[in-house]
């Protein structure tokens, strides 16, 4: 029998893939966003009448900032979680475009208050951690949407 892959492994395959970058804020930031991005699509392809023909297919019209704004006006994604979300495709697209990449004081401050979004409190407990950051942005778009996000193929 072939070497085939369940549908909980595209969640393995992320923390995998994550755990050996820990330490490179440049390449965390690029994998979390590749993941986020692939879960928001799914979202839009199930739960928008055009998602796939027009919407996810058509990244020059459909940004990934036009997606999240979508995905918050039709409250599939809560005003916290789409400001987190916001700010991170901002760091997102400097961690890909600028030479040198590192995550600013203001941004830390945005990412730390984000995390309480997830855990109460978890602010307190792991500040600066951009890995568990990373892993619990991922853990609650996967949790809140687990009826789509385990149709997902890797």
């Amino acid at each position: 029998m072939a070497n085939s892959k369940s549908d909980k492994d595209i969640l393995e395959a992320f923390f995998e893939e994550l755990i050996s970058v820990e330490k490179h804020h440049r390449s965390l930031v690029i994998i979390a966003h590749g993941y986020i991005e692939l879960f928001l699509n799914c979202i839009i392809d199930k739960k928008c009448k055009h998602g796939k023909k027009r919407i996810t297919k058509n990244t020059r019209d459909f940004t990934l900032s036009v997606k999240l704004t979508l995905l918050n006006e039709l409250s599939f994604l809560d005003d916290t979680l789409f400001q987190i979300l916001d700010k991170f495709r901002k760091i997102r697209n400097r961690a890909a475009h600028e030479a040198s990449f590192s995550i600013t004081t203001a941004e830390w401050q945005i990412l730390n208050n984000g995390l309480d979004r997830f855990l109460p409190g978890e602010s307190k407990l792991k500040p600066n951690d951009l890995a568990h950051f990373c892993k619990l942005l991922i853990g609650t778009l996967w949790n809140e949407n687990l009826d789509l996000m385990l149709k997902i193929k890797l």
